[in-house]
């Protein structure tokens, strides 16, 4: 049915008047709504001139419907009773869909997965898919709620939203039996990083490295990279939030060398209110990278 919201009252009166109707009282109504007795009663009353019509008489603190009153309760109880269904019967649907977050493999496999469990111990009834991708394409026509991208300055992606999440700087990593005080110069070693990927050859400049020069040990699959470096095969640049977990257990050791350059993660999302089961896992993910 088509509706001609010009030929309408304003939604603040009629609110006011059904919980007027349904409390039997301005003032019980008032508290509901968090304003004045006076402001209730003063919406009832335009109502009122509106539509030519005595709803309500004042029984001492009561309030007492008139038949047209009466009429006009049924039906706004009738409407505003499917738009709440409606409502949650939507909410139900959203938290039932997973939340979709695209993030890198490295990411994903040292970030997400392994402190999921924590997230699920708040929010029990998300569901979360992760959709592991070196190149995160565009989050929207995707259809994704939530991708992870980093960025060494304020990014500007059109048609996205982004909020930083946590800094990290970038660090040289190795296995223990590289990592020694003998290593040498770290252009005599072996490294491990992908050819031909902008951000990684940044990174081995940025430390003084020659890309052209050094031996490199990939085996070209970008996710395998932290693997081969725990095998003691090379060295390798991360940021320090990807192999925090690995340097306090041992597995990987630190080179001694000063960071020349960090990066920030952002939390990017399509432009527009930012979903509550998104937001939750936005808020879990910046406390969980924080510790």
């Amino acid at each position: 049915m088509e509706i001609d919201w010009k030929s309408l009252p304003s939604l603040t009166s009629l609110r006011a008047f059904e919980l007027t109707a349904r409390s039997g009282s301005f003032a019980s109504a008032a508290r509901e709504l968090n304003v004045t007795h006076a402001a209730i009663a003063q919406r009832v009353r335009s109502l009122e001139t509106y539509l030519g019509a005595q709803l309500a008489r004042r029984s001492g603190r009561t309030v007492v419907l008139t038949e047209a009153g009466t009429l006009l309760a049924q039906c706004l109880n009738a409407g505003f009773g499917t738009i709440a269904t409606g409502i949650r019967e939507l909410q139900a649907e959203q938290t039932k869909a997973p939340l979709q977050v695209a993030a890198t493999v490295h990411f994903s496999q040292a970030v997400i997965l392994p402190k999921l469990h924590e997230f699920w111990e708040t929010s029990p009834d998300v569901q979360v898919s992760v959709m592991p991708s070196q190149d995160i394409e565009d989050i929207v026509s995707l259809g994704l709620d939530l991708a992870i991208r980093t960025a060494p300055t304020t990014p500007s992606w059109p048609g996205l939203k982004a909020e930083p999440l946590v800094e990290s700087e970038l660090i040289v990593i190795g296995a223990p039996s590289i990592v020694k005080d003998d290593m040498g110069p770290l252009d005599k070693l072996p490294w491990i990083w992908s050819a031909g990927v902008r951000h990684e050859e940044e990174g081995m400049k940025a430390f003084g490295l020659d890309t052209r020069s050094i031996k490199n040990n990939d085996v070209g699959v970008p996710f395998l990279q932290f693997s081969l470096v725990r095998q003691g095969l090379g060295l390798a640049i991360a940021p320090e939030i990807l192999v925090r977990d690995e340097l306090r257990s041992g597995q990987l050791c630190r080179v001694p060398v000063a960071s020349p350059l960090s990066i920030t993660y952002y939390a990017v999302t399509p432009l527009g209110t930012v979903p509550p089961r998104v937001r939750a896992f936005i808020v879990w993910l910046r406390q969980s990278m924080s510790k």
